[in-house]
């Protein structure tokens, strides 16, 4: 019976080893599958991060070009305000005063 029992023993510890491994094996597994779900969501990342860098370079440059525009508009503005006063200031001297002539 020695033998029965110590054939038990081996084969309980056998069994141990072998879920033992199963574990680990079920570890390593779920390890790759988690990294490859995370290199996935950083290359997922780092794309959404360049297409925000691209659209933020695109809003910068219209930016620019609308404030330039902005300050062309400013300008022709003041000088259309200048000539206009100049227009109206010959206007003035050209017609006489009201009551000038009573």
């Amino acid at each position: 019976m020695a033998q029965a029992d110590a054939l038990q023993q081996a084969l309980a510890r056998f069994g141990a080893s072998l879920d033992s491994l199963e574990r680990f094996l079920g570890q390593l597994f779920e390890d790759r599958d988690s990294t490859a779900k995370l290199k996935e969501q950083v290359r997922s990342l780092t794309d959404e991060r360049n297409r925000l860098a691209s659209e933020r370079d695109r809003l910068a440059a219209e930016l620019d070009h609308e404030r330039s525009r902005a300050r062309r508009l400013e300008d022709a503005n003041s000088e259309v305000s200048g000539r206009l006063e100049g227009v109206m200031g010959t206007l003035r001297d050209m017609v006489p005063a009201k009551g000038a002539g009573y």
